[in-house]
C-alpha cells in the first residue's frame, strides 16, 4: 500500500508539474510585446511597447502619440494569453541571427509564480520554426482581433526624456526643473512628472534649460513602470 501511494502521488505531482502556468493578477504583467532596434538608441530617445496586457485584463496598445486603453473580455484575454502561452513563451528563449543592427523582438511571458523573457532579432512572421511562431503567435491588431471598445490611455505620471543638441540654444526656455538633473538615460535624461504638470508639453520639441537645448520627448508610464530605470534596455 505505501508503495501504491508512493506512486500515485508522483503520478499526480508529474501532472501537475505538466500543468500550464497560470495568469497574474491585479497590474502584474501577463504579456508584454516590444519591438526595438538592434543598435544603441539615439540619445534621449526611448521606446513604447507594442501592446502590455495586464493580469486584471487591461491592455494598452501603442498608437502614435495617442496609445489606446481597453479592458477585455475573459474570452478575449484567454485568446491573446493562450496564442502565447501556446508559442512555448512560458520557457524563456533568444533567437539571435547574429544581426547587430536587426530589430528585436522582445516578449516578457508573465504568469503566476514569475516572468519568462524571449528575444528575436529580425524577427518575421513568414518564417518557419519556433521563431515564426512566436512573431505570429503575439501579432496583436486591435481594430479586427478584438471587439471591447477602447478609450485614449490617461497616464498617471510621464516620463520627460531629454537628449542635448548641438549648436545654440533655441526653443522656449524649460518651465519646470532643470533638465540636467534628471537620471541619465540613453546617453539623456530622464524625469518622472505627474502628467498634469506636462500636459501643456507637446513630444518631439525643442527647449532652452541651463544654457543648453535639449530635444524633449514624452513617454507616458504604464502601469507597472515606476520611474526612468524602467525605460532602459537590457
Amino acid at each position: 500500500m505505501t508503495v501504491r501511494f508512493v506512486l500515485v502521488a508522483v503520478a499526480v505531482l508529474a501532472v501537475a508539474c505538466q500543468s500550464p502556468p497560470a495568469p497574474p493578477s491585479g497590474k502584474a504583467v501577463a504579456l508584454r510585446v516590444e519591438l526595438y532596434g538592434g543598435g544603441p538608441l539615439p540619445p534621449g530617445w526611448v521606446t513604447f511597447p507594442e501592446f502590455v496586457l495586464y493580469g486584471d485584463r487591461t491592455l494598452i496598445t501603442a498608437d502614435g502619440d495617442a496609445p489606446r486603453e481597453y479592458h477585455l473580455t475573459e474570452a478575449e484575454f484567454d485568446r491573446v494569453y493562450g496564442r502565447a502561452r501556446s508559442a512555448g513563451l512560458a520557457t524563456g528563449r533568444t533567437f539571435d541571427e547574429q544581426s547587430p543592427d536587426a530589430p528585436v523582438l522582445e516578449v516578457v511571458f508573465g504568469h503566476d509564480t514569475g516572468r519568462a523573457v524571449t528575444r528575436v532579432t529580425a524577427p518575421d512572421r513568414k518564417s518557419s520554426g519556433d521563431a515564426g511562431a512566436i512573431v505570429r503567435a503575439v501579432a496583436l491588431n486591435p481594430d479586427t482581433d478584438l471587439e471591447s471598445p477602447h478609450e485614449r490611455y490617461r497616464p498617471e505620471r510621464v516620463a520627460v526624456v531629454a537628449g542635448a543638441s548641438s549648436g545654440a540654444p533655441t526653443g522656449p526656455r524649460w518651465p519646470l526643473r532643470p533638465l540636467a538633473e534628471g537620471t541619465p538615460l540613453n546617453a539623456g535624461r530622464c524625469a518622472v512628472y505627474a502628467a498634469a504638470e506636462v500636459r501643456d508639453i507637446r513630444s518631439d520639441t525643442t527647449w532652452t534649460s541651463g544654457g543648453t537645448a535639449y530635444h524633449v520627448r514624452l513617454r507616458p508610464l504604464l502601469p507597472d513602470e515606476d520611474d526612468c530605470a524602467a525605460l532602459a534596455r537590457g
